[in-house]
């Protein structure tokens, strides 16, 4: 019997490509047109992408403001950045050696003061908020490059005012182009 199964395979393989080859569509489809893919590591492409903005200043913070040509934001990123890592190391380094006090009075069978304590906890409050400072600004600067992205061909002239003036009802809002 095996050796009947094995043509008959062949044969059912062979006619089922033949067939499937057989059939074709008489309808033509115009093929779809593509997205242009990103070209990651260059600065001149068009359209201007957020999508390359968000990922450079997710990969190194500031890059994506250098995308955008926004090249007074990078002082104001790297700042606060900086500034704020500073704020985190100094305030662990301080408690880590208050803890380190600690250690040692309990050691000594004493204990530490209230004062202590509460001074100890303060650090790590600060720290813990230098953190959260940090990660909110290292996500703001992601969104700035991306709204500046989508931003970017949008011309914004001297000539764009608006006034209030009072009106009949109560206020007028006037745009001028």
């Amino acid at each position: 019997m095996n050796a009947l199964f094995k043509p008959v395979l062949v044969l059912l393989s062979l006619l089922c490509v033949t067939i499937a080859q057989a059939q074709t569509d008489s309808i033509a489809v115009k093929p779809q047109s593509k997205k242009p893919a990103i070209r990651w590591f260059t600065f001149k492409d068009i359209p201007h992408s957020p999508t390359k903005a968000s990922v450079y200043s997710a990969i190194l913070p500031g890059l994506g403001q250098v995308y955008n040509k926004k090249y007074w934001k990078i002082p104001i990123v790297y700042g606060a950045l900086i500034g704020g890592t500073y704020t985190i190391i100094d305030n662990r380094n301080k408690m880590r050696k208050l803890n380190e006090e600690f250690r040692v009075l309990y050691a000594n069978n004493s204990e530490p003061t209230a004062e202590q304590i509460t001074e100890r906890n303060e650090y790590r409050q600060s720290r813990d908020v230098g953190i959260l400072v940090v990660t909110a600004f290292y996500a703001l600067q992601i969104v700035d490059a991306t709204v500046d992205a989508h931003f970017f061909n949008v011309d914004l002239n001297e000539n764009l005012n608006v006034a209030l003036k009072p009106g009949s009802q109560f206020l007028n809002l006037t745009c001028t182009f």
